[in-house]
């Protein structure tokens, strides 16, 4: 199994010299790619070799993974040593290359001809596709053939799991996901924000129809299409949470934000596996939910606790099997009209959103159109118009330095810090939605909105450049499609 993948991506590896070169990455790690290379060839020579102990193998086998953890390691802090789309090509493939030598040397030394057990360690498989993920996650699996391979190779790995769970009952087979399969339903009715500023529904308007709405003489409005993803088979699959974990993969490794939101300074990121976000912030959230507080107490409590959100994530571009369970709607392929700064994506670019209650997006703006479809539990959504922004106080924006003019001990340190701001958070307002500081932001109070409780089955228009605020108010799960 793991003989033929590595067979395949030993055909790869000249592709991908021209980049991963000494020229580009140095002589060290170019000469300790190629040292870890070597011994993945003969340890592929030698698994054929019937007079090979199983000794001999399986130092190999930890010699490739070493070397490759090695490698691992120095590329990611290369990579991290950039901004995102700075980083050279040649450190994306390199890690990418080392994720996989050392996913193929985990999944080696598991095989029956190295390891003597009749039922191996499952865990070094879960740590093979952790790596796996990571090289999806953080190098997009960059170089000729690679994504392909590594699906193929996170299919092999999953696979031996699941055969060593057969015969294995100690194995963990399922997690504990509290049997639920109402997702979504956990809204307390009592806390609903009140809707006095409604956004029209439409039932499926025809292209021609959103195209003229999209391309209207004032530019498009927020708008809610009902009846596009009726026929989606996630509509119903991930109302439980067994069917979400199992087609994901509970040991597929996901990046998800730990806090209430990401203005928050106590905000931060990890990487956890879906079995450990879903036992951790999903069922342990909705349990705990029974005995909280009423409205918007709770989202506040889960402060201190931290709430965890998948949250802007191409989920199916890594998992692709997800991605059956959805379609893009069809007004992604509206062309719409120039607009300043916008600049289509040349493909519908989708991200999942997974959490449970309580979830913030604060206010921004995104650089497409967007079609926020809502296959799970409920969420408030407001909009402002881009005619508005001048009352919403975004970060670095003048509003803000009026507001701190006069603090002549911190001025200069402020100044830097707002320059800092607008870059990283010039799309976001500082404004917390629905509990607005009007003593800070006193012009807030006389900004225009829309608003709606976006609710399962709808997908909700959002133009581009208008502001928009999202609270889950249930556990929840959307796709976003920006075009």
């Amino acid at each position: 199994m793991f003989d033929t993948i590595a067979a395949k991506f030993r055909k790869t590896w000249a592709n991908n010299d021209s980049e991963i070169a000494v020229r580009n990455c140095g002589y060290a790690p170019f000469k300790r790619l190629q040292d870890a290379r070597v011994i993945l060839t003969t340890l592929l020579d030698e698994s054929f070799d019937e007079q090979q102990s199983s000794t001999s193998l399986s130092k190999a086998a930890n010699t490739l993974i070493l070397q490759s953890d090695i490698l691992v390691d120095y590329s990611r802090n290369m990579l991290h040593a950039y901004p995102y789309r700075d980083v050279p090509p040649c450190w994306r493939e390199l890690y990418t290359d080392a994720g996989i030598l050392k996913a193929l040397g985990l999944g080696i030394r598991s095989s029956s001809k190295i390891s003597d057990r009749v039922v191996a360690d499952v865990e070094p498989l879960r740590q093979a596709i952790l790596s796996c993920d990571n090289v999806l996650i953080m190098a997009g699996a960059s170089g000729t053939g690679r994504k392909t391979l590594v699906y193929e190779l996170i299919d092999a790995l999953e696979s031996k799991i699941e055969g060593q769970d057969e015969v294995s009952p100690s194995a963990q087979k399922r997690p504990k996901t509290g049997n639920r399969n109402n997702l979504g339903e956990d809204v307390k009715l009592g806390s609903l924000p009140e809707i006095r500023h409604p956004i029209p529904r439409l039932n499926l308007p025809t292209m021609d129809a959103f195209q003229q709405h999209v391309n209207g003489p004032s530019g498009g409005t927020p708008i809610i299409i009902t009846g596009a993803i009726d026929h989606w088979p996630a509509r119903k699959r991930w109302t439980d949470l067994d069917t979400i974990c199992r087609t994901a993969g509970p040991d597929r490794l996901v990046p998800i934000e730990v806090g209430s939101q990401y203005t928050d300074e106590q905000w931060t990121q990890k990487m956890v596996t879906m079995r450990e976000f879903i036992e951790q912030y999903i069922v342990r959230d909705a349990s705990e939910d029974s005995e909280d507080n009423d409205g918007d107490q709770d989202r506040r409590g889960k402060q201190d606790k931290g709430v965890g959100y998948l949250a802007q994530h191409d989920l199916f571009d890594q998992i692709p099997r997800l991605r059956r369970d959805i379609d893009i709607p069809d007004y992604c392929m509206i062309e719409p009209q120039e607009q300043d700064s916008y600049h289509p994506p040349e493909d519908v670019l989708l991200n999942a959103w997974f959490g449970p209650r309580g979830t913030v997006s604060p206010m921004h703006t995104d650089p497409y159109h967007n079609l926020l479809a809502q296959v799970v539990g409920r969420k408030y959504v407001r909009l402002y118009a881009p005619t508005e922004t001048s009352k919403l106080y975004c970060f670095g924006s003048a509003l803000e330095r009026e507001e701190n003019e006069g603090d002549g001990n911190n001025e200069q340190e402020r100044g830097q810090e707002q320059e800092q701001e607008a870059t990283l958070l010039g799309n976001t307002s500082q404004v917390d939605v629905e509990h607005p500081d009007l003593d800070r932001h006193p012009r807030f109070a006389e900004a225009q909105y829309v608003e709606t409780i976006l609710a399962p089955g709808e997908v909700l228009y959002i133009p581009f450049h208008w502001w928009h605020y999202i609270r889950s108010l249930s556990t929840s799960f959307s796709v976003s499609f920006w075009f």
